[in-house]
């Protein structure tokens, strides 16, 4: 009974819910604080990213000189002035009637800035939110204002600026940040007469001459402007909001609101102290945190530079800070519900110094490998503490996933003691205990005492890193549910959204697992396996007529020769099944040529065709024939990457009809190469697989490229690491297809940098679903090592991924979870999943299969949150 009652109170909390987030998603906003506190003050996204960058980009980098309060400084001609700005200044360039702040603008030329870098660099430091300062306190707007003349589009660099860092940080998955300094700008410096800063031309700039309610006016303006120009996700706000009266901020915040409500957009604002009242944004600390815990979710904001002058904006001699440092600020932070905001300090003319891009780029490996930490996490019940050893220990959760980020390292053989863990405090026993940042994972010792936790250090186990070190801790299974990441789930954690998953606010999983064979349905020693000594990777199933169809690519190989043959020695197969459990072998559609190219720069102006893979097939319903896609590659053994320069040929069933699915095709031409329209994010492969996918009267198709160049002029030697998709588009199967343009590609709101064989399908609500391989864990990566999926409304815009533990109702044959090949509708909400995978003691890779079935409830709700943009 008591069980029943339970049922019903949680199914009415849920129609309650459902209620206010429609009624949350059909406010209009009205400029007033009461309605404005009914806005979600901390989206779930912002508390799953956690690390954003910003950058102060000024006018004040020319001087380069005590700070970025340079403008207010070199005005002090009375009494003190910070450091000798303004003693400093008329030595350098002459009286303020000659020479003014203004003066410096023509200087501030940029002619290095480059948006894809910056947002390059950020991405690779592990930021999941970015931006720029849009305007500081000196009156000069980084976009391109039609408010004032004084901005960077019209004067300095001539470039929009926060335009551009906006297109190149939402390309690559991130969320958007500005943040406005300028309601300082009143007051801020008083113009003398004499002054060359007195001419009334320049009032715009100092703000100060101009009547208060006109520059009032011109304040709320570049608010709204920004938010119509550039949607950001995040807009922040330093201190003195006080400065402005209240109407004025009120009315911003009810447009912004309202925009974002428009555009299905969760934002936030911040501020500081008390310049707003509360549930309306986020409070923001800066160069600071609590020394607790606390309960709604903050913003830290903390610099690169440090040293006695603490400049934000660059400043020559400038001291920053250490990786480590900022790593155990992020860790800190984040243990007490706060997320990171970091400020880098580029040159003025355009550069992030080299010395703040090698900091960032050792953030971003520790954030790479160890940020399952961080990101997606909510507090534990302490934030941590200090060991007797002296070892300081912060605390992280995610489910029943307990992370205890050491920032001392204990000393491998030792045994460390943590008394904030124990039976109470994580509710029940440990499953297991892992060391990260390893080349695979290190299982430590550990038993549970009066005291607390008593976890060891493997003997003879290397220092992972040397900034800090993460424990992973599973807890057994305590009446709590399994979430589609693999990892248990409280009620009280569960709610949350997975990290880089705005859109996903249900804990109910989209997929039930059902069940599936323990082992593989086609394995080494079957009828048909004879003559493929690597298995299979890649290619296609589909059911025509009761009858599955599965395309895979084979990795034929050669015996006793390396398994890197297998690689090359491929060809394309075809089997049937009846129920998708044993299989017949039927033919040999493709047999990779085995012609290899002789050169790294023999790009394919040949037809050779090395290696073949990743077989798609698609019925054409207009021509009544089977359009098959694949890949061909042509490779050298001694070429790295070794699958180089692929290109996407159509194949066409002979047979008229659905019948003709088996065969035989017939070639008819290139889709898509290497060529002059190639991106760099393509890579060293060109192109690496093609999923195409009907969308209203056109279609749509995934491609792959992997190693991708950072410039142009890295072609074809210097390629880097990643494996991204982009998206090409036609007006019908034959083509022509036309990659989508840097806008679109690559599209990284699914993962960051790795995304394999992304097969697209239709949900019951129209819903796009593309499942894919999610990447392993091992090899260094960190992966989820599980097939994943992401949805889409338009076909365009995709969510960040989710992932399916099949592993909890299939017995986990498999060390690396590779491709899936299909999801086949079965009748009443059921699926069948074929999927290649790996053994590592096996050369030969299996097939394997798994049955799924729908959550109606999961796709309304996620039907109701998914957004049309990234």
């Amino acid at each position: 009974m008591l069980f029943k009652y339970r049922q019903g109170l949680l199914l009415l909390l849920i129609i309650l819910f459902h209620q206010l987030s429609s009624a949350q998603k059909n406010i209009v906003y009205q400029p007033e604080w009461n309605s404005l506190q009914q806005h979600k003050e901390v989206p779930e996204w912002i508390r799953d990213a956690k690390f954003g960058i910003y950058c102060h980009w000024g006018v004040y980098t020319v001087p380069a000189y005590n700070n970025e309060h340079y403008y207010s400084h070199m005005h002090a001609d009375s009494g003190y002035s910070k450091l000798g700005t303004y003693q400093r200044h008329i030595a350098l360039y002459g009286p303020l009637s000659k020479f003014g702040y203004h003066d410096f603008i023509p200087m501030f030329k940029g002619e290095y800035f480059n948006a894809d870098e910056w947002a390059d660099l950020f991405v690779k430091s592990g930021a999941r939110f970015a931006g720029p300062v849009g305007e500081h306190h000196d009156g000069f707007a980084m976009w391109d204002s039609q408010l004032t003349p004084f901005n960077a589009k019209q004067m300095g660099p001539h470039r929009d600026v926060v335009g551009e860092l906006e297109k190149a940080i939402r390309k690559r998955g991130m969320k958007f940040f500005v943040s406005l300094h300028h309601e300082l700008n009143y007051g801020y410096v008083k113009p003398k007469p004499g002054w060359a800063a007195a001419d009334p031309k320049y009032a715009k700039l100092y703000g100060t001459p101009m009547p208060h309610e006109a520059w009032l006016k011109m304040w709320q303006g570049k608010c709204n402007e920004v938010v119509d120009k550039y949607h950001p996700d995040i807009m922040y706000f330093d201190s003195w909001l006080e400065n402005i009266p209240e109407q004025y901020i009120k009315g911003y915040l009810a447009h912004y609101f309202n925009d974002a409500g428009q555009r299905g957009q969760d934002v936030t604002m911040t501020y500081k102290g008390n310049d707003i009242p509360e549930g309306i944004g986020m409070v923001d600390h800066e160069n600071s945190n609590p020394d607790h815990i606390i309960d709604q979710p903050w913003l830290c904001d903390y610099s690169i530079g440090t040293g006695f002058a603490l400049s934000w904006g660059y400043t020559a001699g400038m001291e920053i800070r250490s990786p480590k440092e900022i790593v155990h600020k992020i860790i800190e932070v984040v243990s007490k519900n706060g997320q990171l905001l970091l400020n880098l300090s580029p040159t003025s003319d355009g550069r992030i110094p080299q010395n703040q891009q090698e900091v960032m780029f050792r953030v971003g490996k520790w954030m790479w490998a160890n940020g399952e930490a961080i990101y997606g996490t909510r507090p534990f019940s302490v934030y941590g503490e200090t060991t007797g050893d002296g070892q300081r220990v912060h605390y992280t959760r995610k489910g029943d996933t307990l992370y205890a980020v050491f920032l001392d390292w204990p000393g491998d053989n030792k045994t460390v003691h943590l008394k904030a863990l124990n039976n109470a405090s994580m509710g029940g026993g440990i499953q297991s205990l892992q060391l990260l940042g390893l080349k695979s994972l290190e299982n430590c010792p550990f038993h549970m005492e009066e005291q607390g936790l008593a976890l060891t250090i493997p003997a003879k186990t290397r220092i992972p890193s040397d900034i800090a070190y993460v424990f992973r801790i599973v807890l057994k299974d305590s009446n709590h549910n399994v979430n589609e990441n693999g990892q248990q789930m409280s009620q009280s954690q569960g709610n949350h959204a997975q990290a880089g998953s705005p859109f996903f606010k249900t804990e109910t999983p989209l997929f039930d697992i059902i069940d599936g064979p323990d082992t593989p349905v086609i394995n080494e020693g079957m009828p048909g396996t004879a003559g493929i000594q690597g298995g299979f990777e890649g290619g296609a199933c589909v059911k025509v007529n009761g009858t599955y169809h599965l395309f895979p690519t084979e990795r034929a190989g050669q015996p006793g020769m390396p398994m890197y043959y297998d690689r090359v020695k491929t060809r394309i197969g075809h089997w049937t099944s009846t129920d998708a459990i044993h299989w017949k072998r039927q033919k040999t559609l493709y047999q990779a040529s085995g012609q290899y190219a002789l050169t790294a720069d023999d790009n394919p102006i040949n037809d050779r065709r090395a290696a073949l893979w990743s077989f798609i097939p698609v019925y054409n319903e207009t021509h009544q024939r089977w359009y098959g896609y694949y890949l061909a590659y042509t490779v050298h053994k001694d070429i790295e990457p070794n699958h180089s320069f692929g290109r996407i040929w159509r194949a066409e069933s002979v047979k008229e009809g659905i019948g003709g699915i088996g065969g035989p095709y017939t070639d008819k031409g290139i889709v898509m190469e290497p060529g002059l329209d190639t991106q760099l994010w393509e890579g060293r492969q060109g192109v690496a697989s093609f999923f195409p996918y009907p969308v209203g009267k056109e279609w749509f198709s995934f491609y792959a490229g992997a190693y991708p160049y950072a410039r142009q002029e890295d072609y074809p030697a210097k390629s880097g690491k990643g494996w991204f998709i982009g998206l090409a588009r036609s007006s019908s199967l034959e083509g022509p297809w036309t990659r989508m343009d840097s806008s679109i590609n690559p599209v990284t709101s699914i993962h960051p940098w790795f995304v394999e064989n992304p097969l697209v399908s239709k949900l019951p609500n129209g819903l796009y679903i593309a499942i894919f391989d999610g990447g392993p864990e091992g090899f260094g990566l960190h992966l989820p090592n599980m097939m994943g999926y992401t949805l889409s409304k338009d076909g365009l815009h995709w969510t960040a991924a989710r992932y399916l533990p099949i592993q909890a109702k299939v017995k986990k044959w498999w060390d690396i979870m590779r491709t899936p090949l299909c999801l086949i509708p079965e009748g009443n909400d059921h699926y069948t999943i074929l999927y290649a995978a790996i053994n590592n003691d096996k050369r030969f890779h299996p097939i394997g299969m798994v049955r799924v079935k729908l959550n109606r409830q999961a796709l309304e709700e996620i039907g109701n949150n998914i957004s049309t943009t990234n």
